[in-house]
C-alpha cells in the first residue's frame, strides 16, 4: 500500500522527532517510527493530513484531532499507550505517543490457520474489560466506540494488549447521550449506534463482537437494525463448535440488541469472563 505526503527517512521533525521509518496509515493519517533526541527514547507519531480535504472535511479533522490530544491527555492506563503531547508543523498535525512492539489481533488472526484458543481470547477478553471499566469510570464516561481487532495491539512477550487509536472516542454526557455521529465499524457497532446513541453499553457489543470474531475466525455479520439476529444466524460455539457454551452464553448477552440487555457494566462482563477463566 502506498500513501500520499509520507516524509521522507531522516525528516527532523519539531526539531526534536528523527523519522525512522512509516509504520501505518490510512485515510488522511499516517504513523512513523521516530527518535526522540531529547530523550533518547523511540516514539510512534501519529501525522494527520488535511491538505487534500475540502473545507467540511478539515474541519471535522481539526475537531477530531483535538478531541483525541485532549481525550489522550487525560488518559493513564497500562493498556493504553502514553500520550507525550502534540504539536503543528507546515500544515500538518502530529500527535506522539508511546512505541509499543507486536501486531495488531486481526493482522495475527488472519495469519494463522485456526482461531484463538478460548482461554487466550477469554484472558484478552479480562484485559480489555479492565481498559473499558477505567475509561467508562470518568465523569461523564469516555465511550470509545471503535472495539474491534483492528485496533488492538499485542505483545506476545509480556501477554499483554493495548487499545490504539482513540480518534472515534467522545466524552458523552448524560443528558446528551443521543444525536452523536455514528460511527464505528460494521459488524462491531451496536444497533443504536446508528440511530445516534451511545453509552457504556455501545462499547460491551463492541468487544462481544471482537471476541467473537476471534473466537470463530470471521467477520461479525452485520445489520444495522438486528445486530448478530442469532435467530437467522449461527451462535458462536455453532461456529466453532470448539468453544464452550459457557462463552457462547457470556458472549451472546454481550451482543445483545436491547442494550438493558448486555451486561450493565465492562465490571460486570468482566467478573463474568473471570468465573469461566477458573473453570478453564
Amino acid at each position: 500500500m502506498t500513501f500520499d505526503n509520507v516524509l521522507p527517512l531522516g525528516t527532523m521533525l519539531a526539531k526534536r522527532y528523527k523519522i525512522l521509518n512509516l509504520i501505518g496509515g490510512g485515510g488522511i493519517g499516517l504513523v512513523y517510527l521516530a527518535k526522540d533526541k531529547r530523550e533518547n527514547v523511540l516514539r510512534a507519531i501519529k501525522q494527520m493530513n488535511v491538505e487534500q480535504v475540502d473545507l467540511k472535511e478539515y474541519t471535522k479533522a481539526i475537531s477530531d484531532f483535538r478531541r483525541e490530544a485532549e481525550l489522550l491527555s487525560k488518559i493513564d492506563h497500562p493498556l493504553i499507550p502514553t500520550f507525550h503531547g502534540y504539536f503543528i508543523e507546515d500544515g500538518f498535525y502530529y500527535l506522539v505517543m508511546e512505541y509499543l512492539t507486536g501486531k495488531d489481533l486481526l493482522e495475527i488472526l488472519e495469519n494463522s490457520v485456526a482461531p484463538f484458543a478460548e482461554k487466550q481470547v477469554v484472558k484478552w477478553g479480562i484485559q480489555l474489560c479492565d481498559v473499558l471499566g477505567y475509561i467508562h469510570s470518568y465523569n461523564p464516561p469516555i465511550i470509545y466506540r471503535d472495539m474491534k481487532p483492528a485496533n488492538i495491539l499485542y505483545d506476545e512477550a509480556l501477554d499483554r494488549l493495548y487499545l490504539v487509536d482513540f480518534g472515534t472516542a467522545r466524552f458523552i454526557a448524560a443528558l446528551s447521550a443521543s444525536g452523536v455521529t455514528a460511527v464505528g465499524t460494521l459488524g462491531y457497532a451496536p444497533p443504536e449506534l446508528f440511530d445516534g446513541k451511545v453509552s457504556p453499553e455501545t462499547d460491551i457489543y463492541s468487544l462481544g463482537a471482537t471476541l467473537i470474531h476471534l473466537l470463530v475466525g470471521r467477520c461479525p455479520p452485520f445489520h444495522p437494525s438486528f445486530g448478530f439476529n442469532f435467530i437467522s444466524n449461527r451462535r458462536p460455539y455453532q461456529l466453532n463448535p470448539r468453544i464452550s457454551r459457557a462463552i457462547d452464553e457470556i458472549l451472546v448477552k454481550a451482543v445483545s440488541i436491547d442494550p438493558q440487555d448486555r451486561y450493565s457494566s465492562a465490571d460486570e462482563m468482566k467478573i463474568a469472563l473471570e468465573r469461566h477463566l477458573a473453570t478453564l
